[in-house]
């Protein structure tokens, strides 16, 4: 298995850099954008490195998956850069998969849209990964999470997550299946499935592979913080929050958890508490959880403290000062400190 880490869900703003702009226009002079023809006002903006991290210097193909159905197709300019105009809010699973010689690319873009206050562009940076060859050696130590498991669930559980690598999200959920029909006690394999349903945008039964986890060990971390954040994407704000103040309290140093609980307050409005949460995640998580002061500034926004919203869209800025985005953040900071009304 894994580390604990790549078992959580994690939002694209942690995995590949969500940023909003201000006006939602396209980040990259002179980079045409993609027409989704979805109807919406939002965009997704993305970079393609090579692994060393220098820009691809050709034409990259990237695919656009709604969770309604009907790819994007699209590909990069010869800087590395793709744009899709005209998303509306939802999921949008951003994927690389006809790179030979490098692993496939899946990442999940969760767009919301909360009004016309800030119309979002989602900037994606992606760093492509040299393919690996399979060892197709059996292993020789048995790993303590699956200690006392059957035989043929820990091979169905392996395959899983194999399948899961090379983004056969629904290949993976059939091994699970078969991993917990020779062990329904097997409470990774639950979680898993979970996850894998997450990354398929199918929540319902993400939230119920995570609640037979918690049927096993009903204190277990990971698929509380899992079930926590679906609940947060269900717009279930009241369970979210009781399940991700359990999660904070089970591992206080989850910045991940503290994140998601800021989320979830300041959703029900009660922002002195959010921004505790929100500020703890920027001190436990670091860097990798940056978009804290993006929030921390849209709901001081949302307060109309222009003041605590300029700060926060400055911290970030102090962070990311090559956002893609970042002089039309500078433009949003000067309105607020000039008071003028909310954009």
């Amino acid at each position: 298995m894994t580390s604990n880490l790549a078992r959580i869900f994690v939002l694209a703003s942690f995995l590949v850099g969500v940023q909003l702009s201000v006006e939602g226009q396209i980040p990259f002079s002179g980079t045409q954008g993609e027409n989704s023809r979805l109807g919406g006002k939002n965009v997704i903006a993305g970079t393609v490195h090579w692994p060393d991290g220098s820009r691809v210097d050709r034409r990259i193909s990237v695919k656009i998956r709604p969770q309604t159905g009907g790819d994007i197709l699209l590909s990069t300019d010869e800087r590395g850069q793709f744009v899709v105009v005209n998303l509306t809010s939802g999921f949008y699973n951003v994927m690389i998969d006809r790179e030979e010689g490098f692993e496939p690319v899946n990442y999940l873009v969760e767009i919301v849209t909360d009004g016309d206050r800030l119309k979002p562009v989602y900037t994606v940076s992606i760093r492509l990964v040299e393919k690996k060859k399979l060892d197709l050696k059996p292993a020789a130590v048995v790993k303590v999470e699956t200690a006392g498991i059957p035989a043929r669930a820990r091979e169905f559980y392996t395959k899983a997550l194999e399948q899961a690598k090379l983004s056969d999200h629904a290949g993976a959920i059939q091994n699970l299946k078969l991993a917990v029909a020779e062990h329904s006690s097997f409470l990774e394999a639950h979680n898993e499935m979970g996850v894998q349903y997450q990354k398929l945008n199918d929540l319902k039964n993400a939230e119920a592979a995570l609640r037979t986890a918690l049927q096993v060990k009903p204190d277990a971390f990971e698929p509380l913080l899992n079930l926590g954040i679906v609940l947060f994407r269900m717009n279930t704000l009241t369970e979210a929050e009781t399940t991700l103040r359990k999660v904070v309290s089970i591992n206080e140093g989850s910045g991940l958890g503290h994140f998601y609980l800021g989320r979830t307050l300041a959703k029900l409005k009660s922002y002195d508490e959010a921004e505790k949460e929100l500020n703890l995640s920027i001190t436990l998580g670091g860097e990798e959880l940056r978009e804290a002061y993006r929030l921390l500034g849209m709901m001081f926004i949302d307060k109309d403290d222009r003041a605590r919203a300029a700060d926060a869209l400055e911290k970030y800025l102090t962070i990311v000062p090559m956002a893609p985005d970042a002089e039309k953040l500078k433009l949003a900071i000067t309105q607020l400190r000039a008071g003028i009304p909310k954009p």
